[in-house]
């Protein structure tokens, strides 16, 4: 996993860290994709399940709080990062049980997005893909 930024400013924006607030920040990454484009449906499912992930991790006992989303498009492919203030423990790769409900968000970045990867530090974590962009961009 290679972490070199995009040379395209990333358009953010901040949501609380709530639930309800997955599906406002898919609609904030799709706002800049063309409909029906081959990143359209990719890119929406990689929002919900990393912005899940962050809220999933996210440290206790930091009141609701925010997090920060992020996306770029740049040449023929889309970046997105997912920020937070960091949780109790780095981010690691789960086993789950076959009938799990969760759990697997990482595993479907891991599997659809073109690259992808997670800084960490002090401050926080930042979960980042690229899904390439064929077709209507």
């Amino acid at each position: 996993m290679r972490t070199e930024p995009t040379k395209a400013a990333l358009i953010r924006k901040r949501f609380a860290r709530r639930p309800e607030e997955v599906a406002a920040a898919r609609r904030f990454v799709r706002s800049g994709l063309i409909r029906g484009s081959d990143a359209w449906e990719t890119a929406q499912l990689l929002v919900s399940e990393t912005v899940t992930s962050s809220l999933d991790q996210s440290a206790p006992g930091r009141g609701s709080g925010t997090l920060e989303v992020g996306y770029a498009l740049d040449g023929r492919k889309l970046r997105v990062e997912v920020s937070d203030d960091g949780g109790p423990a780095r981010l690691r790769r789960r086993i789950h049980a076959v009938r799990s409900a969760g759990g697997r968000g990482l595993e479907l970045v891991r599997a659809l997005a073109s690259r992808w990867g997670v800084r960490e530090s002090a401050s926080g974590r930042t979960i980042w893909f690229e899904v390439d962009i064929t077709g209507g961009g």
